[in-house]
């Protein structure tokens, strides 16, 4: 297994959009209660999970934006193929501690693409081979073999550092390319998601409804 990167099946669970709301102190909401649990709170770790703001690909010689609709994001040398996405995070309760792109292949391959910071001024509707977003760094993470029907995981951490906008281009180096769901895709479970372990206040949930 390369470094910065797992793959592996997962279940729904293992990675649905949930941020966890800490609940203190009984049913009151009087005045002295939510001071008593305010006091008592500390930092509590906490996973959010968020959506793709554009996803699509490319394909050289291609220079009319077609695949921003399509249900899959192609890495593919043999064809000449990349896939983009762009992440815009916003409204995080505290610091990123971890950052994990989660992708799921529909398609696999025998050496899956390398993950790459690209530039985030682009739109899917406009997205062509000749005007593709700019890779603005070294590779962050590099896949092995991809099993069809598995979840990828590229560990963004060293460039996911808070609130803002992301970009990645995914590369495929190997002829035997990769399909990976896109935020379009019917089963939304399978969509890509950038997720966030953030340290926040756990009295944020004070008084909360259960």
């Amino acid at each position: 297994m390369k470094q910065g990167v797992r793959w592996g099946v997962r279940g729904v669970a293992g990675w649905a959009a949930l941020v966890l709301l800490a609940r203190c102190g009984g049913d009151t909401a009087s005045e002295a209660g939510n001071t008593r649990c305010q006091e008592s709170s500390g930092l509590e770790r906490r996973e959010v999970a968020v959506p793709p703001a554009a996803d699509s690909y490319v394909e050289e010689g291609q220079e009319q934006a077609v695949f921003g609709g399509d249900r899959k994001l192609v890495a593919d040398n043999l064809s000449r193929r990349s896939a983009f996405l762009r992440f815009d995070v916003s409204g995080l309760p505290g610091p990123v501690r971890q950052a994990t792109l989660r992708l799921y292949a529909m398609d696999g391959s025998t050496d899956g693409p390398k993950l790459y910071p690209a530039t985030t001024d682009w739109s899917e509707d406009g997205l062509t081979w000749t005007q593709r977003p700019s890779v603005t760094g070294g590779p962050l993470g590099d896949v092995g073999e991809v099993p069809h029907g598995s979840w990828v995981e590229y560990d963004v951490t060293s460039v996911v550092t808070g609130e803002g906008p992301y970009g990645f281009a995914l590369i495929n180096e190997s002829r035997n390319g990769v399909d990976f769901a896109s935020k379009e895709h019917v089963r939304i479970k399978w969509a890509p998601r950038l997720v966030l372990s953030v340290d926040a206040p756990a009295s944020a949930g004070c008084g909360a409804a259960p």
